[in-house]
């Protein structure tokens, strides 16, 4: 049986053409001393591709600082002071904010969603679109990736949650429509 995984259209064939999505120097020197110089440590270039980069874009009207932040806010209630701070908070400071909060579903937009469910998916996949389609340095950084698979590295699990199945293959297709729009 013959599985249609992306390869060819979304990637490339080649096994070894892959990038990990993955800011980790980044996020582990950010506002600390002694960060040690270079691109690796800076949001520039293919570091803003993850989803804690400061690339901020509106969704329905709202502002985020981040993917990160917003899939972060969907933890707090609706339409409250501590939703939208988290909205608009660094990666670090919106995941502070919601550390003990774990919940089966979240509202957006008056619905109530199941995490983990297609429309969770599909609004993850909304942010990060809305990301790309409203950052030019994102643009042009997805860009210089070429054709390479782009994986969410699994660190901590073997079952990586909704934002990490949802993030490369959204940043994917976006790269595809890009290449695309131009034709």
């Amino acid at each position: 049986m013959l599985v249609d995984d992306g390869a060819g259209v979304l990637w490339s064939v080649d096994p070894e053409d892959v990038r990990e999505l993955s800011a980790l120097g980044v996020l582990a020197w950010e506002g600390r001393e002694g960060k040690p110089s270079g691109p690796a440590y800076e949001w520039t270039a293919f570091n803003l591709l993850c989803n804690a980069a400061p690339t901020p874009f509106l969704l329905n009207g709202e502002r985020f600082y981040s993917v990160d932040s917003f899939h972060e806010a969907l933890k707090l209630p609706e339409g409250t002071a501590e939703r939208a701070a988290c909205a608009i908070a660094p990666f670090l400071e919106a995941r502070r904010l919601t550390h003990k909060i774990r919940s089966e579903a979240f509202t957006y937009r008056g619905q109530t969603i199941a995490v983990g469910s297609a429309e969770h998916e599909g609004l993850l996949a909304a942010a990060v679109s809305a990301k790309v389609a409203q950052n030019p340095d994102v643009q042009i950084a997805l860009r210089e990736t070429g054709t390479a698979r782009l994986v969410f590295p699994l660190s901590y699990t073997d079952h990586p949650g909704a934002l990490a199945r949802v993030t490369p293959l959204t940043l994917m297709i976006e790269r595809w429509k890009q290449r695309h729009s131009t034709l």
